[in-house]
């Protein structure tokens, strides 16, 4: 071990020579290494001794680290271990996208099957990294650590990958490459290697055979993106006479058919992420005390909303232009759109029609006082709740004031809408947090999902042009689509805290219109969100990006 008065001097002459940020960098990983290795089982003493390092230098390091998040002190004594930092960084470790996350059933379910520890590895350069294990169930399982780096040609990831990557891609990796045996099974040929890229584009599958660790042979398949292209690759490894050749061949569509699950599963996310980095959002108009019930004029290209308690209603073409049709005499209850077009609007019980030809005029209906929830069923008939004894009956709504229960709740309902075929109606308990599904032809009311409190409290419903149904999320700061089991499937955060109000319409009804409420955002809040109580215009490409998916599926 060298003099630590020398060592010190040493160190201290190169930090005068400017080499000391390379010099305590590898340091700090040295020290890094072998906390990682070994945690919870070494002081910073014992680091002293293991890297032969001047027990200042380590002092120095280890604080610097501790600072930062890199490693921290057990509970009851100390000993070090990694810091918490690292799980921060580990979250974007790989690719654009989580493919760790993606791939962790599969592997799982591959290592469930064979017993192997099945792999997920990413192309970085010409080495194959490793991002994902799952480790099988025998003693001598294969265990390549994680971020560990292994040359292109020497894995069955590797060559897989290769074998679909583009031809100029290609050439440009096998340029760059200096062939070194790892094992004495290894390629070290480029011709020996194409011709075998060849083959294993045929097959779909590619084999290592004992050509990176002597003893382990390897299946590995490519996972491929929308475009054809591979993204990563998985595998399943284990010893030679258990993964004997014939065994890796039974093995083969199995592999095929988990990678192209998984390509599925990037071409979904990807359509995701292209989606949700299309969304343009346009506040428009003046803030609302509480604006709500935005509906889609399809006759006249334009929407049309209410503030409720301004009392007034408004308009908008696609000039982006809102215009105040009319300042209502009190509260606004009830809007629901109107079969020929505009808008009706109940106000202190009395009926009133709205539209950008015709104004604002009242209109001879019973009054209404006792129903809320108001909707409208494709085809134009009127649909209404009746809330008695803490549960509510929904059913038809004649204009002539007569009402037809079709379903009955335990819950209060306080929105409702039809999906755009007409065949089922979802009700909202916004307290309970609760959406009903009603079927035609079906007595029960069946609840399609329970919102958990913590995304926000549902507070108005609407579908898209695929007839999946969304819901804004009161506190929530946003909206979401929930898929057909009543899940939540994708989340459109927003600069509001409270979106009140929601519908899909514009060209494709691709554009969706969010109401938002200004009342009863506090003033700190309010600082955050100033665009609070707005109409929120947001472009999403729904109709497009939704296919996407569904072919993808």
């Amino acid at each position: 071990m060298p003099d630590r008065t020398q060592q010190e001097h040493t160190e201290s002459d190169a930090e005068q020579k400017g080499v000391k940020g390379a010099a305590l960098l590898m340091k700090a990983c040295d020290i890094l290494d072998l906390v990682g290795t070994k945690p919870g089982q070494l002081t910073a003493r014992d680091l002293v001794e293991a890297t032969g390092l001047a027990k200042s230098t380590v002092y120095r390091i280890v604080a610097a680290l501790s600072e930062r998040g890199f490693v921290r002190a057990g509970q009851n004594d100390q000993k070090l271990l990694l810091g918490f930092h690292f799980l921060d960084l580990a979250q974007s470790i790989g690719t654009e996208m989580d493919l760790a996350t993606i791939a962790a059933d599969e592997l799982r379910r591959l290592r469930e099957m064979t017993g192997e520890t099945a792999y997920l590895a990413a192309l970085m350069g010409n080495e194959m990294v490793s991002l994902a294990k799952s480790v099988g169930a025998h003693e001598n399982s294969s265990t390549a650590a994680l971020g560990g780096t292994k040359p292109v040609y020497a894995t069955s990831q590797g060559k897989a990958i290769l074998a679909f990557l583009p031809e100029r891609r290609v050439d440009h990796i096998l340029n760059s490459l200096t062939f070194r045996p790892v094992t004495d099974y290894t390629i070290t040929d480029r011709n020996t290697l194409q011709l075998s890229l060849n083959i294993i584009r045929q097959r779909g599958f590619a084999i290592d055979d004992q050509e990176n660790i002597v003893g382990t042979r390897c299946i590995g398949v490519p996972i491929l993106d929308a475009g054809g292209q591979p993204v990563a690759a998985i595998s399943v490894a284990g010893p030679a006479y258990r993964m004997t050749l014939e065994r890796i061949e039974q093995l083969a569509p199995e592999l095929i058919d988990a990678g192209r699950r998984l390509g599925h599963l990037v071409k979904e996310y990807k359509a995701k992420s292209d989606n949700r980095s299309e969304w343009r959002i346009t506040p428009l108009g003046e803030a609302a005390f509480q604006g709500a019930k935005p509906f889609w004029d399809e006759h006249n290209d334009c929407v049309y909303w209410i503030d409720r308690l301004a009392p007034a209603i408004y308009a908008m073409l696609d000039d982006d232009l809102p215009k105040l049709l009319a300042q209502m005499p009190g509260p606004i209850s009830e809007a629901l759109p109107a079969r020929g077009g505009g808008i009706y609007v109940v106000c202190e019980g009395e009926w009133h029609h709205a539209s950008l030809q015709e104004g604002c005029r009242r209109i001879d209906r019973p009054r209404i006082r006792d129903f809320r929830a108001l909707c409208t069923r494709p085809g134009g008939s009127t649909w209404a709740t009746l809330v008695e004894d803490g549960g509510s009956k929904i059913g038809s709504l004649s204009a002539r004031g007569e009402f037809q229960p079709e379903w009955t709740v335990a819950r209060e309902i306080d929105e409702s809408v039809w999906s755009r075929d007409g065949e089922r109606l979802y009700a909202l308990s916004r307290n309970d947090g609760l959406i009903y599904e009603m079927r035609r032809g079906r007595d029960a009311a069946l609840v399609l999902s329970r919102i958990p409190r913590g995304s926000g409290e549902p507070c108005a419903l609407t579908v898209d042009d695929a007839d999946r149904l969304w819901v804004a999320l009161k506190d929530g700061w946003g909206v979401a689509r929930l898929n057909e089991n009543g899940e939540i499937e994708q989340v459109l955060a927003l600069p509001v805290p409270y979106p009140s109000g929601l519908v899909f319409g514009g060209k494709n009804r691709a554009t969706l219109y969010v109401t938002s409420a200004r009342l009863g955002v506090g003033r700190e809040m309010l600082e955050h969100a100033p665009l609070s109580g707005r109409l929120l215009k947001i472009e999403i490409g729904i109709s497009e990006a939704l296919s996407s998916v569904n072919r993808a599926v």
